[in-house]
């Protein structure tokens, strides 16, 4: 029963450290050129912020989904076979999108700065 102790806490990590899966809220933004931005209006950087906040928030529900459904896969597998834990697929495709969408976010908020529109 002692080595079962000292046996699950290396278990936990094992599982918990395989998938490369991340949370939206872990995605970084990509650095986007502010340039394309600049020669927008106020009006129009204030549209387009605003459909890029919707993408962000599905793509980041998309990517939290997916992330969960890994780490559920991944415990699976390694209840039932170990070795298939290390096939995981991850969610990097749906996290670069994000992080790409997060980085344009970030230039029309700067672009915004520079044409002195208010938010």
């Amino acid at each position: 029963m002692k080595k079962l102790i000292y046996i699950l806490p290396v278990v936990i990590l094992a599982i918990s450290s395989c998938s490369t899966a991340q949370k939206a809220s872990e995605v970084q933004s990509i650095k986007i050129s502010v340039a394309p931005y600049i020669k927008m209006t106020c009006k129009e950087l204030s549209t387009e912020q605003a459909s890029l906040i919707t993408k962000a928030q599905s793509l980041g529900a998309q990517v939290d989904s997916e992330q969960q459904s890994d780490k559920n896969k991944e415990l699976v597998a390694w209840i039932l076979f170990a070795p298939a834990a290390f096939f995981m697929e991850g969610n990097a495709e749906s996290s670069s999108n994000l992080a790409s969408i997060k980085g344009q976010l970030d230039a029309v908020g700067d672009a915004m700065k520079v044409n002195d529109c208010v938010n």
